[in-house]
């Protein structure tokens, strides 16, 4: 049963994110990689990582594009009119020799022309130029982000890594048990043809054989499921022969300094608390932009312009054009808006004090989860010693089984067992350190420990 679940584990887990569309680098010779290795490729290669820094420069024209906002605004406008039906005036009382109500037709011209440019610029603008503070804090939380995906994805391809070398330890296990039970039935079939033994004997031995060899086509599924899942977060192509160079065992000898080397005192450097410390402080300066509302605001503005008039005529050469221009100040002073601005802080209010409780229950969650990886670190570490013990001393029962089967003195269940325990002795003992390993990448993304610190 542990044996069926570890493999349906393996199959399953590997499954899960093989068909997410990919293909950066293009199909070529066997690609060999160590860990750095993979996480040097995945950084340069990912679509996650691409789309972070698309964004951050999509931000950085945003910012860009605020602070335009302090430089004057030019425009040009030209403009024409002609008169359908002149305007009449009524005398309202008698003058030049006209009685009063007399109607004189109006001497606006049919045609009217314009054309000219007109500048504004903010002087005085508070909401402004909280508005361009508030860019930074954009920037910061559009690294910070990345810097999430960078994180996610060096644990994803991590734990990929790591679930290839435990598919491809597991099936080793598998492997040397066939063998093993392959050998076993050739000496059976030799003592069946010497009549030493039962059919019966023999043709069990023929079906573990054959449960044998299912166990390892199993395993050999795992791992090829394994590959193709790094590939898709490399961003490798499908088609492109990938080795995983080491063994789980390799990161044993290591395990301990590794764990001294955690620095677990801090979260300082955890994403998701450094995301909800940048957020905490845009609603901060969201009310600072929200009070400056109150302050008056002054504008400058300058036009130049010229106009010209005539009747039935379109050359604009026959025209006398005459300059206008104009040059000013405008002075805006809120008085009263119904007491929306009122409403309004008290609202930003609320939400910052709401957010010093989300950060406290944020941080206490964090704080669980490190000691939680903590926990799950040490008790690994704890199986590994054991299990890596239950390992020898099941190699070393599967040798004396043999030999006592072979004199004699012990039954094929008696060997059958000992096989099963190799087994479950050898997949225990690499899902242990895959374990550790994996509890380890956690914490280091929960810490907010980057590949350059690996």
């Amino acid at each position: 049963m542990i044996v069926k679940q570890i493999l349906r584990k393996l199959v399953l887990g590997s499954a899960i994110l093989c068909f997410i569309p990919t293909g950066v680098i293009k199909a070529q010779d066997t690609l060999s990689v160590s860990l750095s290795k993979a996480i040097e490729i995945a950084l340069s290669q990912s679509p996650t990582i691409k789309v972070a820094n698309k964004e951050i420069e999509r931000v950085d024209y945003s910012k860009k594009e605020k602070f335009a906002a302090l430089f004057p605004s030019i425009s040009g406008s030209a403009s024409y009119s002609k008169s359908i039906e002149a305007q009449k005036m009524i005398l309202p009382i008698a003058m030049f020799g006209l009685p009063a109500g007399t109607i004189i037709p109006g001497f606006v011209p049919d045609n009217s022309f314009g054309a000219g440019i007109s500048a504004s610029l903010p002087i005085i603008a508070p909401t402004l130029w909280s508005s361009l503070k508030m860019t930074k804090l954009d920037a910061e939380l559009t690294l910070e982000l990345a810097r999430s995906s960078k994180l996610s994805l060096i644990n994803q391809v991590t734990k990929a890594y790591y679930g290839i070398l435990l598919a491809q330890d597991s099936y080793n296990v598998f492997k040397r048990s066939y063998d093993n039970t392959v050998e076993n039935a050739r000496i059976i079939q030799n003592k069946f043809k010497q009549g030493t033994i039962s059919e019966f004997e023999w043709i069990r031995a023929d079906v573990q054989v054959r449960n044998a060899k299912s166990n390892v086509v199993s395993a050999e599924t795992a791992v090829n499921m394994s590959i193709l899942q790094l590939k898709m977060l490399l961003g490798v192509d499908m088609f492109t022969a990938l080795k995983v160079q080491g063994s789980l065992a390799d990161f044993e000898s290591n395990m301990y300094g590794d764990v001294l080397k955690i620095d677990t005192t801090t979260l300082h450097s955890n994403s998701d608390l450094n995301q909800f410390d940048l957020k905490a402080k845009q609603l901060d300066h969201s009310l600072r932009i929200q009070k400056s509302a109150w302050w008056p605001t002054l504008n400058a503005s300058f036009m130049y312009q010229y106009q010209s008039m005539g009747d039935n005529n379109l050359a604009l050469s026959k025209y006398q054009w005459f300059p206008v221009s104009s040059a000013g100040l405008s002075l805006a002073i809120p008085i009263f808006q119904g007491g929306s601005r009122v409403y309004k802080q008290k609202q930003l209010q609320i939400q910052i004090s709401e957010m010093k409780d989300q950060r406290d229950n944020l941080r206490r969650t964090l704080e669980m989860q490190v000691i939680s990886n903590l926990d799950n670190i040490k008790k690994a570490i704890e199986k590994i010693a054991s299990n890596k013990e239950g390992l020898r001393q099941a190699e070393k029962a599967v040798s004396i089984s043999k030999k006592m089967y072979e004199v004699g003195s012990s039954t094929y269940l008696d060997l059958s067992n000992t096989e099963l325990a190799y087994i479950q002795a050898g997949l225990m003992y690499n899902q242990s350190i895959y374990d550790y390993l994996s509890a380890k990448s956690d914490l280091e993304k929960l810490l907010g420990k980057d590949s350059s610190q690996k």
